[in-house]
């Protein structure tokens, strides 16, 4: 099963905020440009990728301290973006930055517009960098202007794109049968072909300081992917590298596929 995995062609990768920011240590430079490094090549051996980065509005907040997470965000993603294009032109790789709200996605033209512009940077192997534009987005009386987070947004980017595989690197190594710093007998999932009420209720939000996400977020979105028979991977980026195994069809992370 894990063998098509290497046939995948466009693959949306979600960074989680705990990969790139710490509370204690502010952004990880070293870690961005790890995974530009990482990307880039693989953007040479001809993968079509789309990388959804967190991280915005904990980059502001480690830089300012008590601030509005807006105004982080309007400062976040500005040095975040700078560090991501310093990382990236050292491998002559070139990147483009789309901020999105839900109702780019919602509304037909906006929609098809988005698409579009996806499939020509792709073409041109110019590597899509995502966010919500966490500074102006909020919610409407009536209306969902949000995401619930950025493991939401990655499946609805796959969605649009038709994407062949979604991996999801954070900061755990995939999903065990129990929480894992509880439970040392705790076992790691290998592969999941569907997600059931029990697991998504006795899962752990797992929230981090400065990220929305966690584990219960994952499997939502690992359920919407398995819906949209788009093959997911939930692994550990703190070494970029596990791309290179996922894509050559090892076993690391949980694969959920029907």
């Amino acid at each position: 099963m894990r063998e098509e995995i290497k046939e995948a062609d466009i693959i949306v990768i979600k960074v989680g905020t705990s990969l790139l920011v710490s509370p204690e240590n502010g952004v990880s430079e070293s870690a961005i440009f790890k995974l530009a490094s990482v990307l880039s090549e693989l953007t040479t051996s001809g993968k079509r990728l789309i990388l959804v980065s967190s991280g915005a509005v904990g980059v502001g907040i480690t830089q300012l301290g008590d601030i509005s997470k807006y105004a982080a965000a309007a400062v976040g993603q500005g040095i975040l973006t700078g560090l991501y294009e310093d990382a990236f032109k050292e491998h002559k790789q070139k990147i483009g930055q789309l901020l999105l709200s839900r109702e780019v996605l919602e509304q037909p033209n906006s929609r098809q517009a988005f698409v579009q512009t996806l499939q020509e940077l792709l073409a041109h192997q110019i590597i899509p960098i995502i966010n919500e534009n966490d500074a102006v987005t909020i919610d409407g009386e009536g209306h969902r202007m949000k995401f619930e987070d950025n493991d939401e947004l990655s499946l609805l980017v796959a969605e649009a794109i038709q994407a062949d595989l979604l991996v999801m690197l954070t900061d755990v190594n995939g999903l065990y049968s129990e929480n894992p710093l509880l439970n040392e007998e705790a076992t790691m999932i290998q592969h999941l072909s569907e997600i059931d009420q029990r697991l998504l209720e006795e899962s752990d939000p797992h929230l981090g300081e400065l990220s929305r996400g966690g584990i219960r977020s994952k499997l939502k979105t690992a359920t919407g992917a398995l819906t949209a028979n788009i093959s997911m991977v939930l692994a550990n980026g703190k070494s970029p590298q596990v791309l290179f195994d996922i894509l050559a069809g090892r076993e690391v992370g949980t694969l959920f596929k029907k």
